[in-house]
């Protein structure tokens, strides 16, 4: 995976057939699946100077890397489905018993400039996430 070498934490959304691929990376796990969930929000809505209404707290089992991925993903497609909120911001940081707690910062979608088709779920081929060449990376293929 390619990076910006001036930046030490971003993503990038990567066309695919049908699909959509997205890809982040960062020094910490944490802040490259922050980066994760800001690439998949960018990827269908504009929220760099949207007011947030309210914290919805998460919580994410600490279990095999690309699971949490998924877990951490699949989460903002049920507030986007569910909940008729876009996640603006995301902060996650792991717990003493081992979990990941954190919360998104959200609007109503009806406040939210959206483009692209809406995620509808994480495919569960392909994905990455890892610790490689000094920093965390993730990929996640993404049906639209």
């Amino acid at each position: 995976m390619s990076r910006n070498e001036s930046s030490a934490a971003g993503h990038r959304l990567v066309p695919h057939t049908a699909d959509l691929i997205i890809e982040a990376w960062a020094p910490t796990k944490l802040a490259c699946l922050e980066q994760a969930a800001r690439a998949l929000v960018d990827s269908f809505a504009a929220v760099d100077d949207v007011a947030v209404t309210e914290p919805i707290p998460i919580t994410l089992e600490m279990e095999e890397d690309e699971a949490l991925l998924v877990s951490l993903l699949d989460e903002i497609i049920y507030v986007v489905d569910v909940l008729g909120s876009i996640p603006v911001r995301v902060t996650l940081e792991e717990t003493e018993d081992g979990r990941i707690a954190g919360f998104f910062e959200v609007a109503p979608a009806v406040s939210v400039e959206t483009h692209g088709a809406l995620p509808k779920g994480v495919s569960l081929s392909d994905l990455m996430l890892a610790y490689e060449d000094g920093g965390w990376r993730c990929r996640a293929t993404i049906d639209v």
